[in-house]
Formats: structure tokens, sequence, C-alpha cells
């Protein structure tokens, strides 16, 4: 993958903190910001798929019958219910 020179203006105590770090563990201040950059936009990215994950939850159950009767406070609880239900999957595929 090809490299292109940029520069950015960050807080004096941002960049010390990366020039220690990047001294410390061997890397180029190049290579950390790089990393760090990655990282960010990694989560980023999962947070976006989070949020998109949690408008399909509620669409579905919108779409439930009967889910115009129910409370906010029912609404809610049966929100809930089906996100501990979705990490509760996921944690047992992780595990196994």
């Amino acid at each position: 993958m090809s490299k292109r020179k940029t520069t950015y203006y960050l807080d004096e105590e941002v960049l010390t903190a990366a020039k220690l770090t990047a001294a410390a563990t061997h890397r180029s201040e190049s290579a950390l910001v790089e990393e760090a950059l990655r990282a960010y936009l990694v989560d980023e990215h999962r947070a976006e798929q989070a949020q998109a994950s949690l408008h399909d939850l509620l669409d579905r159950l919108a779409r439930r019958p009967g889910a115009d009767e129910l409370s906010d406070d029912e609404t809610m609880e049966l929100a809930v219910k089906e996100v501990r239900d979705v990490r509760r999957a996921r944690r047992s595929r992780a595990a196994g």
C-alpha cells in the first residue's frame, strides 16, 4: 500500500505522549499514529454497525403483532430483553 505525507496539528501533550509511546514501543511515530487511526476507524465502523442493528431491532419490534398496543415501558422492556438475548447468543457462539 502506498503512503502519502500529510500534516496535522496536534495538541502538544498529545504529540509528546505519541513520541514517548512510539519510542517506548520501538515504533515510528508515523506507525503509531497510523495504527491508532486504524483502530479508531474500526471502532467507529463497529459503532455504526451497532446503531444500525439497534434500528433494525426497533423496526422488527414495531412490526410485531400487538406492538402498537404496548406502553413505552413495555416496549423498552421488550427491547432490553431482545438485546440481552442477542448478547447471550453472541457470547455462546464465541465460547463454542
